[in-house]
């Protein structure tokens, strides 16, 4: 019976674990925005990034992200998302701003 138990919370626990990277959920410190929303903040750097694959443009959001947030950013405006074709890069620019929370 105990055996039983532990195999029913084992399953339970693991089947509401998700690895796929489309169903991944990431915290991130800085905030996606429209420019209007930040018309009171100071912008103050542009953010690059770079994909390829399956997931091109998500890892290419990610690294301009990572990156504005390593620099103490507030807030992402997204200037220009360039999608390649199959096997070709995905690019993204924004920028950067920091905003009185």
């Amino acid at each position: 019976m105990f055996k039983a138990f532990i195999s029913l919370l084992l399953f339970i626990t693991l089947s509401g674990c998700s690895n796929t990277p489309e169903e991944q959920q990431f915290y991130h410190r800085i905030d996606e925005a429209y420019d209007f929303e930040v018309t009171h903040c100071d912008s103050f750097a542009m953010a690059r990034g770079k994909g390829v694959g399956e997931f091109a443009l998500r890892d290419a959001k990610m690294q301009a992200m990572s990156y504005g947030e390593e620099i103490g950013g507030t807030h992402i405006v997204w200037l220009q998302v360039d999608e390649g074709g199959e096997g070709e890069e995905t690019k993204v620019v924004a920028v950067i701003y920091k905003c009185l929370r």
